[in-house]
């Protein structure tokens, strides 16, 4: 078998744990594929005339997806909406979709559980494939100026038994090219920093519910919990231009906001926004100029608010 033979398609689930139909053009443009099947070793450690243990059984069964993406639309203009490649890992990751615009889809975060979606996943591995089902996850975003933005993704889901495929045509999907990231307009506060950096983690806390009625004593694997994390490098300035430290110490909750792409009806570009408060920030040195590294957690604009600490639309 090649690594390089690795192919992986992904699509909503209608019903929590049902696979959807998938062909090619559900396939995605990943790269540092990494599944991780699991299975709780069951020992039979009984006492008797021998000193030779007796064989195992392997009990609960789930599998553990973490791949790479680029950060990309899908390039379709005109009256199509446009659904990017990574969809159903949005949707698995507790966003939802509403169009705008036209063509343009808005992804927005939602926490009730009863809206939470989920995705099936197949994972061929040149002549294996590794279906998952109900998978749920978190994502992470890094964006370095003059680079391609990348999504990071970590599943969890349930196991299905292993067989033997051919793997699907996915060359379609080569033809739209991800935005390199700059003239991105990158702000917090209304504030332009010059910045080399920012990476945005979603923090989904995805969890096993376990049942004694389900197939490999599984029932599902939910988000229960959301922190969200913001780290980026801006060019140290004084207090007067932009109050760094005031807002630190003085519990700030603002906004950010960053643009991938060049122009909106292109089909390939990605606005980001949101609210984040700093948590930690400490001098650092990039080739002789004064940075501040600062951590800081995504969180509601307000008491009131909800679901508001990361939004991202394609348009």
């Amino acid at each position: 078998m090649l690594t390089r033979r690795t192919v992986i398609l992904a699509g909503r689930e209608a019903t929590y744990g049902t696979d959807p139909s998938m062909t090619g053009s559900n396939g995605l443009l990943a790269y540092d594929v990494d599944i991780d099947i699991k299975g709780e070793v069951l020992k039979r450690d009984v006492l008797r005339d021998s000193l030779s243990p007796l064989p195992h059984v392997i009990g609960m069964k789930e599998v553990a997806l973490t791949f790479k993406t680029e950060l990309k639309g899908n390039g379709v203009t005109g009256t199509a909406p446009n659904v990017p490649e990574i969809d159903p890992m949005l949707h698995a990751c507790a966003f939802a979709t509403a169009a705008v615009g036209g063509t343009g889809l808005t992804y927005n975060l939602v926490s009730n559980e009863n809206t939470i979606g989920s995705a099936s996943m197949k994972v061929y591995i040149d002549g294996n494939l590794h279906k998952i089902t109900g998978a749920r996850g978190t994502m992470k975003l890094a964006m370095e100026a003059g680079k391609y933005g990348v999504c990071e993704w970590e599943f969890s889901g349930l196991y299905n038994a292993v067989s033997a495929a051919t793997i699907p045509d996915i060359s379609g999907l080569t033809a739209n090219k991800p935005p390199i990231v700059y003239n991105s307009s990158f702000q917090i506060g209304g504030y332009s920093p010059v910045c080399s950096s920012l990476n945005l983690d979603l923090g989904n806390n995805v969890v096993r519910r376990d049942d004694l009625n389900s197939t490999d004593g599984v029932h599902s694997f939910r988000i229960a919990g959301r922190e969200g994390k913001m780290e980026f490098t801006p060019d140290a300035v004084v207090e007067s231009s932009n109050p760094y430290w005031g807002d630190w110490s003085g519990d700030v909750v603002d906004t950010y906001s960053v643009i991938v792409g060049a122009s909106a009806g292109t089909g390939n570009k990605i606005d980001i926004s949101g609210f984040f408060q700093i948590e930690t920030n400490k001098y650092g040195d990039a080739d002789g100029i004064r940075q501040y590294e600062i951590a800081a957690s995504l969180c509601s604009s307000d008491a009131d608010a909800q679901n508001d600490e990361m939004t991202i639309k394609f348009r």
